[in-house]
């Protein structure tokens, strides 16, 4: 999936932009907003592995596949796996964020390796797929 590789890069450009520039873009502003940020790249963390525990879920891609066939059922693990990789990313940006508000790049470290696990817990390996693609198989030609 190239969506997972460009927000690693995103990931790794922006490190690398808040280690060279932290101070330059240094904009002071308030403690709480900070801390918001900080809990909503927890939120954000968080909800991506439930966000993929949830839609990839057996019952779910049954249901899917007798519905919808393989078609809609691949469809659905891409339209998921596109879903948290915008987490990632997002995650990145906030704390890109955090960076410029502190001053401190090591804030950009920290949620880029937040960014990084989920962009790579939402990886999609191809013998997955093709493994759920060969055990749903039956019942996408139900109907």
């Amino acid at each position: 999936m190239m969506f997972i590789v460009g927000f690693l890069v995103l990931d790794l450009a922006l490190l690398v932009l808040a280690y060279f520039a932290a101070e330059k873009l240094f904009r002071p502003n308030d403690p709480s907003l900070i801390m918001g940020l900080w809990i909503a790249i927890l939120v954000f963390g968080l909800g991506a592995f439930v966000l993929r525990r949830t839609r990839f879920a057996a019952m779910r891609l049954k249901d899917i596949a007798a519905l919808k066939g393989m078609s809609g059922l691949l469809k659905s693990l891409h339209d998921t796996t596109i879903q948290i990789a915008f987490i990632g990313g997002a995650i990145a940006l906030m704390g890109f964020i955090v960076t410029i508000l502190t001053g401190d790049w090591t804030s950009m470290l920290r949620a880029a390796g937040v960014s990084a696990i989920v962009l790579i817990y939402g990886y999609p390996f191809r013998s997955a797929w093709e493994r759920v693609a060969r055990q749903l198989s039956d019942y996408s030609q139900v109907s």
